[in-house]
């Protein structure tokens, strides 16, 4: 499982709103000082992202919650996300080429296989929404 610290921000009957800081391993690395992803990070400042997730507990606002995410779910996704539109490009642009068709026409059905490909996942992750759904498994307690 993979864990993020959260602050509630809003809250409903079914749905709780939370607010996360989206983190960089910079804070790790050996050379942070002299990276341009790092400075680029400390220059942008804290980024933060809202999730909402099914309510299953009481919670309030402005209160620390620990978030999972299971790590097969999200593995799943990004493999589907970056594998699939690639390669669906290569093989709409194999077709082409076994086809004798032009060069024009082979970079076509390659940019449509990768189209194709991302319109897919669309589907696919609209319709999955909920493998991906993060839950609150600790609460703090407010100070």
């Amino acid at each position: 499982m993979i864990e993020q610290q959260a602050v509630v921000t809003q809250c409903d009957d079914k749905t709780v709103w939370v607010e996360t800081e989206r983190q960089s391993t910079c804070s790790s690395c050996s050379i942070k000082q002299g990276c341009g992803t790092g400075l680029l990070s400390n220059h942008v400042g804290k980024r933060f992202s809202q999730i909402a997730v099914n309510k299953t507990a009481d919670v309030q606002l402005g209160q620390q919650v620990k978030l999972t995410i299971p790590e097969q779910a999200l593995l799943h996704g990004a493999t589907l996300m970056y594998l699939l539109p690639l390669v669906l490009l290569f093989l709409f642009a194999v077709v082409a080429k076994t086809l004798n068709l032009n060069e024009f026409m082979e970079i076509f059905a390659g940019f449509s296989g990768l189209f194709v490909g991302f319109y897919i996942v669309r589907l696919r992750m609209r319709n999955r929404n909920h493998t991906i759904q993060a839950e609150i498994v600790e609460m703090k307690e407010e100070q």
